[in-house]
């Protein structure tokens, strides 16, 4: 099974400068998962009290992490957290989806510093999309030249992506299964270069964003398509080949199975993704093309739309319920441009709640993405100051 934990343990014992260094590092990667106190360092890593207080000096002093605070809800002592500076390594970040790519600019911390949306078209293979993302990157650094140069690039795709960053039978990426992305993104740009997945990144980035290190939670990306990631106790889970979370081609009961991309029917992908919702809108003479007039539709209470987004929801629903039994999450985040909609959201929660043990529910939120479409940039960018942390550390 392979997994990314979002979390590090390390040995308490110092005694060189290279132990120094090794915990320095330590505190750094717990950081990787989002703001934290020096209390929830201390468990993270599992170092002494003493240790952490003098890494945290240390990085302090190199401007290395910086330290902020929340005003409390109940009006009493601020809380000091610590994160990752925002004044180090940028990142060119890319959500890649079927008919465009959201562009960003973003320092490890994950914060978007400067983000935009490109159209393209997947179908079109990596000859001619990757230019078109360098471009776009060059385009978006010229445009804000205070930023500085990116020293690493990580691409959010569509598809499965195993342990070696290839894209492995992914049924919406056509001419793209087992094409070194990460080569050839590299080669474009001259930067290192790592890839996910688009719902697993999202998961990160949500998970980041909520800085809650010790949640079992599922998200749920619901848009031209459909994806999901598990994360539990800062361990995002891939599978034993990358598939994890490929939710999407889960059979649900429908009353006219459809074939699938991937050469199988009753796909959820089929019934309740937003490139089905527009197929079947199509069949019936409307006029909406796009996935922001469904939402757009749905908000306005269209009679046709709505009913439609609804039954979408339900399916997502039915396919979630034998998760949330097995896996017991304490959250369901759902994002992604459908997670807009309400209606979508009401039919999710009322198949849970009819399908699922009332002990799986009895604690279960639901909620909709806090990072919303840039939660896959935010992913990206930690994952990324993660793999440079991990490289500094085995350089050492």
């Amino acid at each position: 099974m392979e997994t990314i934990s979002l979390n590090t343990t390390v040995s308490p014992r110092i005694s060189s400068t290279a132990d120094i260094h090794k915990n320095d590092l330590a505190v750094l990667e717990s950081l990787t998962i989002g703001p934290l106190s020096r209390t929830d360092i201390i468990k993270e890593t599992r170092l002494p009290r003493s240790t952490v207080h003098a890494s945290v000096r240390r990085l302090l002093q190199r401007n290395d992490i910086e330290e902020f605070t929340l005003a409390s809800s109940t009006g009493g002592r601020r809380a000091a957290l610590l994160r990752i500076s925002t004044l180090h390594d940028i990142a060119d970040v890319v959500e890649l989806g079927s008919h465009h790519a959201r562009i960003g600019i973003a320092n490890l911390s994950g914060k978007i510093l400067a983000a935009t949306d490109v159209p393209l078209e997947i179908s079109d293979g990596p000859e001619r999309v990757i230019p078109t993302l360098y471009n776009a990157w060059t385009e978006l650094h010229r445009n804000n030249p205070q930023i500085a140069s990116a020293k690493i690039v990580g691409a959010a795709v569509p598809g499965p992506v195993n342990s070696q960053g290839h894209i492995v039978a992914a049924a919406r990426m056509p001419g793209w299964n087992h094409i070194g992305l990460v080569d050839l993104l590299h080669e474009a740009t001259g930067c290192p270069t790592i890839i996910e997945n688009d719902a697993r990144a999202a998961a990160v980035g949500e998970w980041s964003r909520r800085g809650e290190t010790a949640e079992s939670s599922i998200y749920i990306k619901a848009g031209s398509g459909i994806g999901a990631s598990w994360i539990a106790d800062g361990i995002v889970f891939r599978g034993y080949q990358g598939f994890a979370g490929e939710l999407t081609h889960t059979r649900v009961q429908t009353p006219q199975p459809m074939i699938c991309s991937c050469g199988n029917t009753g796909c959820l992908e089929t019934v309740a993704s937003g490139a089905a919702m527009l197929q079947h809108l199509a069949s019936i003479g409307s006029p909406i093309t796009t996935v922001a007039e469904i939402i757009e539709a749905t908000q306005n209470g269209d009679y046709t739309v709505s009913p439609l987004v609804r039954n979408a929801g339900a399916y997502i629903g039915e396919a979630l319920s034998g998760l949330v039994n097995f896996l017991n999450p304490q959250r369901i985040i759902i994002g992604g441009s459908l997670s807009q909609t309400r209606t979508l959201i009401a039919g999710i929660r009322s198949e849970l709640y009819q399908r699922c043990l009332p002990m799986a529910t009895a604690h279960l939120t639901i909620d909709t993405s806090l990072s919303g479409q840039d939660a896959p940039l935010i992913g990206m960018a930690v994952l990324a100051r993660q793999t440079q942390t991990t490289s500094h550390r085995h350089s050492h």
